[in-house]
């Protein structure tokens, strides 16, 4: 087997990011079975499976290079469910890394001190409340009552005079090493240094209760996740010049968000890209072979789609494929839980102004997922209709004239997106592609 030579992506070379396993003796049907389990398996990694035949790595057009200079505006976003992180952790991360390469070389000092202000605010809210004092004995505090059991009468007696015993700086310590934690990033010792002029024990015992409470932990880390959007947001340009090792640094930060975050979306110099036997050659595509030429396989919907594009003038397009680095990736939620889709078509117009760049979803209505794959659409619209073209889901259904049309929902358009944003079922969907959606053939 041979695997990717160093320990990190290539952004430069998609052959460097392979991985190749070769079987000298082998049963071609077996393989065939085994790739496309592989395929079809949701829990699959984030890559192209296939035979040697099939696996082709694919450069930059060199026919769109003006297009990919136009794309430096565009966003994506990563959702990794498995790797979230408390905000007010990967706040503190964030601004460390900035000051490291030099970004923002005071972010680490300011967000520390905002932290630890917010921190101080939340303590006086809790002393000023009243409860600060019983809080405070009920953890560095205990009752200690007395059980006896008289052996001759066979009788339990309790000792209602209860005494209240104070535990040790050594428990509070214990205590406050936990509460740290819970933070994180050494905040509990940064608040204990910013006030090293009081009694450390009053210090410590001020971070076990503040950690305790659950609403001002609350109010702490949603200040925490605004911040970190707000600091990456200001600062991801820079970000996006950097190194692909530090680049991955931040990605690893923006995927452990609670709240899915948008990303600069850069294309790669080359991609890898499947070729199965059933592959056709279609023009005009982003990356393609040295000679040229790109094949691949799409369904019947796809491949319609791109046709009726390219008939209507379309400069070129993008086959954009699911769970890849360089993927287009827009959230939408399930049962409450953000997840990823790949909207399988980037079509590229242009206008007097420029490159004009479109998304386009053909999809079954009959899937489980069609409304709220429509709803995540309509929200990633709302927030980035200046940056992308026409943002759309897209049926075949059969028209007046009883032929199949490909019928259009643009979440582009305002009247659109707030019918769509608000539905909870396939069948609104239904009724607002009966009424709103458009053919543009």
């Amino acid at each position: 087997m041979i695997r990717t030579p160093l320990a990190r992506r290539i952004s430069s070379d998609a052959e460097l990011n392979s991985v190749s396993l070769f079987l000298p003796y082998f049963d071609e049907e077996t393989v065939k079975n085994v790739v496309n389990a592989l395929r079809d398996s949701e829990a699959a990694m984030p890559t192209e499976t296939g035979t040697s035949k099939e696996l082709v790595t694919l450069g930059r057009n060199l026919a769109y290079s003006d297009v990919f200079e136009a794309m430096d505006n565009l966003i994506t976003y990563r959702i990794d469910s498995s790797r979230k992180q408390a905000p007010l952790k990967l706040l503190i991360q964030l601004s460390r890394a900035l000051t490291m390469d030099g970004i923002d070389l005071g972010a680490q000092k300011a967000v520390k001190n905002a932290v630890l202000s917010k921190m101080d605010g939340e303590i006086s809210r809790i002393k000023e409340s009243g409860d600060f004092d019983t809080r405070g004995a009920s953890i560095t505090g205990f009752a200690l009552g007395t059980l006896i059991f008289e052996y001759g009468d066979n009788a339990y007696s309790f000792d209602e005079e209860t005494q209240t015993m104070t535990m040790s700086d050594f428990d509070i310590s214990r205590h406050f090493e936990q509460a740290g934690r819970l933070l994180g990033e050494g905040l509990h010792k940064e608040y204990w240094i910013r006030h090293s002029t009081r009694d450390h024990i009053d210090v410590k015992k001020e971070i076990i209760i503040l950690t305790h409470d659950t609403d001002a932990m609350e109010r702490i880390n949603d200040y925490a996740e605004e911040e970190f959007i707000t600091l990456y947001e200001n600062n991801k340009r820079s970000i996006a010049r950097l190194s692909e090792a530090r680049k991955n640094v931040y990605e690893r930060l923006t995927n452990a968000s609670v709240q899915p975050i948008s990303v600069p979306w850069m294309l790669p110099d080359s991609i890898d890209f499947s070729k199965p036997d059933n592959s056709s050659k279609f023009e005009q595509h982003l990356y393609c072979l040295e000679d040229g030429t790109f094949e691949t396989s799409l369904n019947p919907w796809e491949s319609g789609v791109v046709t009726e594009e390219l008939n209507n003038g379309a400069v070129c397009w993008l086959r954009n494929l699911d769970r890849k680095k360089w993927s287009l990736e827009i959230p939408y939620e399930v049962s409450g839980v953000t997840t990823p889709m790949f909207p399988d078509l980037v079509i590229v117009r242009s206008d007097a102004q420029g490159y004009v760049f479109d998304i386009l979803e053909p999809h079954d209505p009959s899937r489980k997922d069609n409304y709220p794959k429509a709803v995540g659409l309509a929200k990633f619209a709302e927030k980035h209709w200046d940056i992308f073209g026409r943002i759309q889901l897209i049926r075949l259904k059969k028209g007046v004239d009883g032929r199949e049309h490909f019928y259009r929902l643009d979440m582009g358009k305002t009247t659109i997106r707030n019918k769509v944003r608000g539905i909870t079922s396939n069948e609104e969907l239904d009724r607002i592609f009966d009424t709103d959606a458009v053919r543009e053939d």
